[in-house]
Parts: C-alpha cells; structure tokens; sequence
C-alpha cells in the first residue's frame, strides 16, 4: 500500500496472524498465578556440579559410561523441545492469546531449553563426543550408537508436521495434546529423583520433575479454559493426541510401540541391555514394572480430567487399558514435547 493511500484520521486496519497489536490483559488468575510460580520455581544447570558427574564417570568401564550417555541422547530426543515452545511462543502472539498464557509459554521454552542443556552437559561429562564422535569398538556398540542416531531421525521426521499442526488444530486442542506426555514425565522424573545414587542426579531429576509438574499443570488449565466450548469433532481430536502422546514418548518412558516408529530390529535387545549396564553404574532407570505402574498413575491422572468433559480417554493396550480405540498414528498426529 503506497503512503497515500493511507487515511491518517482513521484507526489502521491490522492484518490478521500478526503481533501487532500489543495487547494485554490481566484478568485470567489462574494463568498469572502459574506464570507467577513458573518464575519462582526457575533453577540454573551451571549450579549442578559437574566435575562430580566427571568424577563419577571416571570410575565406570567403557560400557557403562557408554549406556549412561546412550539413555541421555535418548531423552534429548523428547528434551530437544526449546523450538517446540518457542514455535508456539511465536503463534501465541500472533493469535493474541491471555497475556498470561503468552508468559507461560515463554517460561516453558526456556525449561525445555535448560533440560536439552542437561542432556547435552551429561553426555559430555560421562563419554565426550558420544555419538557423533564415537569410535565403536564392537558390534554392541555399534548398534548403541545407531539406535541414538536412527530416533533422532525419527525425531525428524515430525518437525515439519508439528510447524503445520497449527494449520490443523485448534490452540485447545494443541496444547492439550501434551497432557500425557507432562503426566507421564512428572511421574518418570520423580521416580528417577527417588531412586537415584548420584547426588547430582538426584537433583537434577528433582528440579526437572518440578518443571514438568508445572507444564502439566498448564495443559490442565488449558482444558479446563476450553474443553466447554470443545465440540465433539475437536474432543475426538484430543483422545487421538492423547495416544499419540504415549506412542511418542513410550521409547524412553516404557517400549517403543509399533505405531509411528522406524527403527533397527535389534533396537529393543540393544536397549534393554544399555539400561541393564547403567543399572550396574548406579545410574538408577525404573525397571519395567516401574515403568508401567508410572504410565498408569499418568492414565489416571489424565483420564479424570478427559472424564470431566465429556473426552474419551483413549486405548492402551499395551498396558491392558480399554478405552476408545485409536489407530494409524502418523507424523502428522505426533506433537513434540516433553
């Protein structure tokens, strides 16, 4: 539009999808006071003594030091999530969300970027380099080092459909398709906390479980702000991410389902038997039973909340849970967090 073309004594027209205007508001509590407690819960992975971990790690074998940095390329699959919120940062603006809710986001990205540091600090800490820069020695390790490389292909795979699902979901629908995975990982990271022999584990795991505690709190205000509103269409939706959720983060909080994932044959073997070494470093992973008695306290925590309104919560079978069956979940149905 040339100058112009302009009317100056008129308010201007702003194009839709934009952050401009500013806009503010102050009225939604229950946002601000998570806004407010996301601040006061902030922590800082410099503190964490890292030359301990260093320390630690230089009594361990080859193999142990390897299954410990394996686990940690794992999670940073489901850490690597900073772009995640911050892609959403950026689209909260432009559709003028609560002031509030825009803060909150802006307080998760920078969690998620603080645990995608954590994983990227230990892992150089424990086997510097790992796996980019490995050397395998045998075929065990091998195999280790191409069931890291091979999920974080997997990893990419979905990017480009997360940065469309914004053309496909609603915001309600988006952001409370991450209620199991923030459930499952308050659940794995407070049992981790508990069980671990490191003392600079142990806190990591704590103050990660407060994160995510808060995040899952998050994904519940969302529902509970929209879920009213949610028509029958949008609510099937939501018990579809609801199993995606756990069909994306089942590969490190339990095993990979065989929805969505490509990976080695061998993968499952190999993994079982990188936990079972860093069990024997004193690198304290829930065992199986563990795992699942986690995954069903997070079903339950989620599917209360899904009853309140009305959402079908949906199938798990592989955890013997009945529900609404969901099947074929692709790319485009998996939304990166954790």
């Amino acid at each position: 539009m040339m100058k112009h073309d302009l009317d100056f004594n008129m308010e201007p027209d702003f194009p839709p999808n934009n952050a401009y205007p500013p806009k503010w508001n102050f009225d939604n509590e229950k946002a601000w006071q998570l806004y407010r407690r996301a601040k006061r819960e902030q922590w800082d992975e410099d503190n964490i003594n890292w030359e301990e971990i260093k320390e630690y790690a230089s009594g361990l074998d080859r193999k142990q030091r390897l299954a410990i940095a394996y686990w940690w390329s794992l999670l940073s699959n489901f850490d690597n999530a900073t772009p995640v919120f911050a892609y959403a940062v950026v689209k909260s603006f432009e559709n003028h969300l609560d002031t509030a809710v825009r803060g909150i986001l802006t307080t998760i990205t920078y969690d998620e970027n603080r645990h995608n540091m954590v994983c990227g600090l230990s892992i150089n800490n424990i086997l510097p380099g790992f796996p980019f820069n490995f050397k395998p020695q045998d075929e065990l390790e091998r195999k280790a080092m191409l069931n890291v490389l091979w999920t974080w292909w997997n990893g990419s795979r979905y990017w480009k459909a997360y940065l469309e699902a914004y053309n496909k979901y609603t915001f309600d629908v988006l952001f409370t398709s991450f209620m199991m995975g923030e459930a499952a990982a308050t659940t794995v990271f407070s049992t981790m906390a508990k069980g671990a022999k490191i003392r600079q584990f142990q806190e990591i795991f704590k103050n990660t479980a407060v994160d995510e505690t808060r995040h899952y709190a998050f994904t519940h205000l969302i529902m509970s702000d929209n879920a009213g509103t949610m028509d029958d269409e949008r609510k099937k939706l939501v018990t579809k991410q609801v199993r995606a959720g756990f069909v994306f983060l089942s590969l490190i909080t339990y095993l990979p389902p065989k929805d969505f994932w490509k990976l080695p044959p061998w993968f499952v073997e190999v993994h079982e038997k990188m936990e079972d070494l860093a069990r024997s470093a004193g690198f304290y992973i829930p065992d199986i039973k563990e795992k699942e008695d986690a995954w069903r306290n997070a079903i339950i925590r989620v599917g209360s909340s899904l009853k309140r309104y009305n959402i079908k919560m949906p199938a798990m079978p592989e955890l013997g849970i009945t529900g609404e069956e969901v099947f074929d979940i692709k790319e485009g149905d998996i939304i990166p967090v954790f």
